[in-house]
């Protein structure tokens, strides 16, 4: 009796993507620099991508001469039509932030089909086009597949789609492959020659591409839900504070407004100081002020608030996997819980920081958490309501309790 196939696809999902992305492709003017070895290149082999924007796995899959199974979030799959799409598609659903073995024996076993597998070893979309930490345990997996290994990097993504914003823009994309290794090299080299080849080849600063390249941005809407990613007011230090329309976002707290010209730059149209140029120069900075004004908190007051959200629409996960409306919240922080008060009804539910196993941001305000193995998602009272601020906070009081493994790699403990 034949094997039956790991996660197999439906032929005809494949054609309508491949004619989708072909069309798309075209539209948003998006160009492949793939040189002769990865074209004439037989699968299996693994594909290792930077992440920034929700349509990379489609736009890298699109351009590869062989099809690829790409490993997504199980969060992705919670919507009915996505789930639709991505199992008819083979994707490998994998969990976020924690040590999933399951994933990792069916990439194995897709690529003993003579299957490639896509990955994204950041481990998430980064937030403003500059490549985050790269988790090292892909070292293993490459050593283990012992195939060829492609990486795709995408420039000028984080320009067409940013993970904060909602709308694609008109602006120039280009995916450029390149053989990282064939089938024998890896294996000869040590891991940590490895894991510094794979992350000088993935490394990617978009603020850096712009800065030379200076393609132009066709949208009317260049900062709109930016407050997803830009959560803290450099001006007067107010959090979550920041509103948007079109191209402009301002501090409801002080009034300090930005205007995001044609470039993704940073202008000020008033007397105040221009603090940053860029997203990338403000994300790091304000990263930095979180971690330090949260873990002041702790070391102040182990009992301290830090920071709340209000009317929140507030999820459960059953046991079918469904997410179910619970009502509206406000979700506090304070240094040792996170507090849900209910607002339509009396009560709340404390979530105990020792015992939160993950905490995510995830697209359209929506903040995600797992809590005694029990899924909850939070979304955000209106349009840029920011998650990330929640996950750095959490982070800073995870070190400050030396639950160390529990960490987010991308963000820079001092």
């Amino acid at each position: 009796m034949k094997n039956k196939k790991q996660y197999p696809t439906k032929k005809y999902i494949r054609f309508l993507t491949w004619l989708v992305f072909a069309v798309f492709t075209k539209i948003f003017n998006i160009k492949k620099n793939m040189p002769k070895e990865v074209q004439e290149l037989k699968p299996p082999y693994l594909v290792l991508g930077n992440h920034v924007g929700y349509w990379d796995p489609f736009i890298i899959g699109h351009f590869l001469p062989h099809f690829t199974h790409f490993v997504s979030s199980d969060a992705a799959f919670r919507k009915p039509i996505v789930r639709f799409l991505l199992t008819r598609l083979g994707t490998i659903p994998i969990k976020k932030n924690v040590k999933d073995t399951r994933a990792i024996r069916d990439i194995i076993k897709v690529i003993k089909q003579g299957e490639n597998v896509g990955i994204f070893p950041e481990g998430l979309r980064n937030w403003v086009g500059t490549t985050f930490t790269i988790d090292p345990s892909i070292v293993k997996l490459i050593k283990l597949l012992d195939i060829p290994v492609v990486v795709p990097v995408l420039k000028g993504m984080n320009l067409f789609n940013p993970r904060w914003s909602r709308k694609l823009r008109f602006t120039k994309v280009q995916v450029d492959y390149k053989l990282l290794f064939s089938k024998l090299p890896a294996r000869a080299l040590t891991d940590d020659q490895v894991l510094r080849t794979l992350v000088e080849a993935l490394h990617h600063d978009e603020v850096d591409y712009q800065q030379k390249m200076m393609h132009k941005i066709y949208s009317n809407y260049r900062a709109e839900h930016i407050s997803h990613a830009l959560y803290v007011c450099p001006n007067c230090h107010e959090i979550d504070s920041f509103r948007a329309s079109k191209n402009t976002f301002g501090c409801a707290a002080c009034g300090y407004t930005i205007y995001i010209n044609s470039y993704g730059f940073f202008e000020i149209q008033s007397s105040d100081p221009l603090f940053f140029t860029n997203s990338r120069d403000w994300y790091n900075w304000e990263e930095q002020y979180m971690l330090f004004f949260v873990k002041t908190k702790f070391d102040t007051d182990d009992t301290a608030f830090v920071f709340k959200d209000e009317r929140l629409q507030f999820y459960k996960s059953t046991l079918t996997g469904k997410m179910k409306y619970q009502g509206l919240v406000d979700l506090e922080l304070f240094c040792n819980r996170i507090v849900v008060r209910f607002l339509s009804k009396e009560g709340s539910l404390i979530i105990d920081l020792e015992t939160l196993e993950t905490i995510n941001p995830q697209i359209n305000d929506r903040l995600e958490l797992v809590y005694n193995g029990t899924d909850y998602r939070f979304v955000g009272e209106r349009p840029g309501v920011s998650g990330l601020k929640w996950e750095v906070a959490v982070n800073a009081l995870w070190y400050k309790r030396q639950q160390l493994h529990k960490l987010s790699s991308y963000i820079k403990q001092s």
